[in-house]
């Protein structure tokens, strides 16, 4: 059974009555969050204290109380009220202990230590309750991680979601798969709702909406459909692309669209495509998107992922080192799903390898371990230096014949010095090979060329890529890993 103290100044009274409703709220935290996300930030190391009408969360640093106040406050605020009523407050703070000058005014306070840890006989039951939580839980506008590749589309859905004055009454928000257009999407819902409660918010896919409109014209309940949907103050369609070649839903959608707008709503949909370059879609709904705000969501560039790197596996309860995060960002360049899917392969091969503890750090042997040789492509044949070769001229933008000539212009040579660094990494060629493949009679060139880039990745450097584009090496580099992982 959990332990309750009692502070009163400096005297600590043992042994209060079980069932205290401080211990009551760390259960249902426990509950909520998971025993793996507990056990990392609250377990015996963070207090819920009760004192003048609030409830008040000390954790032992400032960083795990901003942790707490980030993540799991929505948790910790739903757990008090239940137990101690809607005008509960709680404030997250840095623990003050018995005896700090600080304490001397903290009268009548209860405090309770965390819940027991969960019985280690039903950790596996625990993590699959953890995942089912994590994937009921609503994506927020604050917890999306921004950068540069999406700045434009987070600042559009935030004001959408806060219905900010100057919010565009159509958002069309597009991409390719996996880097966080769904997470835009029900965090706009889910502001709207935490902004104003009485907001008529509604969330479908293109298929909900197709067959929902289907079942309405079948069984003659048009009319309810109609009044249903125009109605909203939001509507936030996904996979907007799935009405491509349904004309008369098309047409259904256009009207809903105008009677949203007209009574003051707001539309906001997720495609994987720009509205021009969606197949079979009609003029006037096309025209429709476009008099709105359309912006793209790229892919996360270095920076970005790794600050995802290291979330998910905190997440997680995955100990990452610098490098392995390094590592892993360098290696999983699509999509956010491609970091969740090399963190799922990290932690299941550190759990099998007999020499691993749960509080050991992995380090980034184990991730290239994990995620396989890098050496080797699809169905396990060797990456050639042609391969190599012709996947450069392309994300350079530079001809082959451009290449194996004697130009000096900065991208050619940017070209051919990828060419020396990749073949070095990816295949056993040795310098004279790779110099006979650039046309070149002395391999010396190519160690130079080599070594400068070697030197500028070092530096982080910027270089001109593809369309006179100003690109990071670092990304143009794993671009060029990720095309040929995919040959």
């Amino acid at each position: 059974m959990t332990s309750l103290t009692k502070y009163s100044g400096t005297r600590r009274e043992e042994n209060l009555p079980k069932g205290d409703p401080t211990e009551r709220i760390g259960r249902e935290v426990a509950r909520q969050v998971g025993s793996r996300r507990w056990d990392m930030w609250f377990d015996r190391t963070t207090a819920f204290v009760v004192q003048d009408g609030q409830l008040r969360v000390e954790a032992d640093s400032r960083f795990v109380a901003d942790w707490i106040e980030r993540h799991f406050r929505e948790a910790i605020q739903i757990a008090a009220r239940a137990e101690l009523g809607d005008d509960i407050k709680v404030q997250m703070g840095v623990r003050v202990r018995p005896g700090d000058p600080a304490a001397a005014s903290a009268s009548a306070v209860v405090e309770t230590s965390p819940p027991p840890a969960p019985d280690r006989s039903s950790a596996r039951r625990g993590r699959r309750t953890e995942k089912r939580d994590r994937r009921d839980a609503e994506p927020k506008l604050d917890h999306f991680e921004i950068g540069d590749s999406n700045r434009l589309a987070f600042d559009a859905a935030t004001r959408l979601g806060d219905d900010l004055d100057g919010a565009t009454s159509v958002l069309f928000i597009h991409g390719d798969c996996g880097i966080g257009k769904t997470h835009l999407l029900r965090g706009i819902c889910a502001r709207r709702k935490q902004r104003d409660r009485r907001a008529k918010v509604r969330y479908l896919t293109g298929e909900q909406f197709t067959n929902e409109y289907i079942q309405a014209v079948r069984s003659s309940d048009l009319d309810n459909f109609r009044r249903t949907l125009r109605r909203l103050d939001l509507l936030a369609i996904d996979d907007v692309h799935f009405l491509s070649n349904k004309n008369a839903t098309q047409s259904e959608f256009l009207h809903t669209i105008d009677a949203i707008a007209m009574s003051g709503g707001a539309v906001a949909v997720v495609c994987d495509d720009h509205p021009r370059t969606i197949n079979r879609f009609s003029g006037p709904l096309v025209s429709r998107f476009l008099s709105g705000m359309v912006v793209r969501v790229d892919r996360p560039d270095r920076e970005l992922r790794v600050r995802l790197v290291k979330r998910l596996a905190f997440d997680r309860g995955i100990r990452l080192g610098e490098s392995a995060m390094e590592t892993l960002a360098s290696r999983c360049v699509g999509s956010v799903r491609e970091l969740l899917g090399g963190l799922t392969r990290i932690d299941a091969l550190a759990r099998l390898d007999s020499n691993w503890g749960s509080q050991d750090e992995i380090g980034s042997i184990a991730v290239q371990r994990a995620l396989g040789d890098e050496s080797m492509s699809t169905g396990g044949k060797p990456i050639r230096l042609s391969r190599i070769l012709e996947v450069v001229c392309k994300e350079v933008g530079v001809d082959r014949d451009e290449l194996l000539s004697s130009g000096r212009h900065r991208r050619v040579v940017l070209a051919r010095g990828l060419c020396a660094y990749l073949a070095r990494e990816l295949t056993n060629a040795c310098f004279p090979e790779i110099a006979s493949a650039l046309g070149r009679t002395t391999h010396s060139t190519v160690h130079t060329a080599d070594r400068r880039i070697r030197r500028q990745l070092e530096a982080d450097e910027l270089v001109s890529g593809h369309a006179e584009e100003v690109v990071r090496l670092r990304d143009l580099v794993d671009e060029i890993r990720q095309a040929l992982r995919r040959a």
